[in-house]
């Protein structure tokens, strides 16, 4: 707009001073023709001279103003293509800038795209194989349940058969001495089961031993004591534990059996059979036992250490008679059944007579 307004300014005064002109050379042209019909001549040649001076003044005026116009234009025009192009190449530039950017958060956010579609996938694939993993987790457990449950039934099973033995056993026990008429110590836990002692029982019953020595004393203590009486027999019952002794101590005098069982204080002490170390009974509570008819070896605990109960027939076989029966409680277990494999291989004397009755193993001595 600007380009505009000084052009129509240009043209303004380039008419100004053509009209300006041809006034004058009109106004000369005049006073010419007025000197001419005059006869003036000398005045008609300095007019004609004047005017001639006049246009070539305003042909060069016109042509100077033109040309310093032009020149100013074209300065001008130069001032406005250089801004221009100056706009141009920072447009350009900014375009260029503005196209990197794009280029840049296109590639970014292909690389994202292409980031999610991964995690996408791996999601997939995790939340498959958690599924599998689930699958095969949620089936080892059924797997695992069934197989408790089964060895649940086995269990509560073997343990109703074995309940249903230990009470017939019980039963058959006070049916066969019906002289008990005290309430007797309770059988089971860390006392001998009841099926344990109905055999132990008849095998005093059936060879009436005269002297037996029982190694840990407890609730079978005092029925071996009712049997002594009706047998003639006599009865050493050893503990390591004061606090369990005394129980048993009370439970013979509520009894009466004093005078048939021999209660003894054994405590353990550090001994050494065949090559290797136990904790076993002092010897000093039975040095004065012999001819030991039946030996029931039910201690040490099994806590005491591995095989605590081997000691028992080497450290008392010399104090044996002939034909002596010995009984080994728990032989239901590793340790035990270790025990009697190792006491038959060491003491060729003695035979395993007796087997699957109950949890005691029940060894016999030949004659020497």
């Amino acid at each position: 707009m600007a380009r505009v307004t000084k052009l129509g300014e240009t043209l303004g005064t380039l008419r100004n001073i053509a009209i300006a002109m041809l006034s004058a050379i009109t106004i000369l042209g005049a006073l010419g023709i007025l000197a001419a019909i005059n006869g003036w001549w000398v005045l008609v040649a300095a007019l004609l001279f004047g005017g001639l001076i006049a246009s070539v003044l305003s042909l060069l005026l016109i042509a100077r103003y033109v040309t310093h116009h032009a020149r100013t234009g074209e300065q001008r025009t130069k001032t406005v293509v250089q801004k221009l192009s100056a706009r141009v190449k920072q447009g350009m530039r900014r375009q260029d800038e503005a196209r990197a950017r794009l280029d840049d958060n296109f590639a970014e956010l292909s690389q994202s795209l292409s980031e999610l579609q991964k995690t996408l996938t791996n999601t997939q694939d995790l939340s498959r194989k958690g599924l599998q993993t689930l699958d095969d987790e949620v089936s080892e457990l059924d797997k695992g349940v069934q197989r408790l449950a089964k060895t649940n039934r086995q269990q509560l099973t073997h343990a109703i058969r074995d309940s249903t033995r230990q009470t017939e056993s019980l039963v058959h026990i006070y049916q066969r001495y019906p002289e008990v008429k005290l309430p007797m110590p309770s059988t089971g836990g860390f006392a001998i089961d009841s099926q344990a002692l109905a055999h132990l029982l008849a095998v005093v019953e059936e060879r009436r031993p005269r002297r037996i020595l029982e190694l840990g004393s407890g609730t079978s203590t005092v029925w071996l004591g009712y049997l002594c009486q009706s047998i003639g027999g006599k009865l050493v019952s050893l503990d390591h534990l004061e606090h369990y002794l005394g129980l048993t101590r009370g439970a013979v005098d509520r009894h009466n059996l004093n005078d048939v069982i021999d209660t003894r204080l054994a405590p353990l002490e550090p001994t050494e059979c065949d090559g290797k170390n136990f904790d076993w009974y002092s010897l000093a509570a039975m040095d004065d036992l012999s001819d030991i008819d039946m030996l029931i070896v039910d201690g040490p605990p099994a806590a005491t250490g591995p095989q605590a109960r081997y000691p028992s027939l080497p450290k008392l076989v010399h104090h044996l008679a002939p034909q002596a029966t010995v009984i080994l409680d728990d032989a239901h277990r590793d340790d035990e059944a270790g025990i009697v494999d190792a006491w038959l291989e060491a003491y060729p004397e003695f035979q395993h007579i007796e087997k699957g009755t109950s949890r005691l193993a029940v060894l016999e001595r030949s004659g020497q």
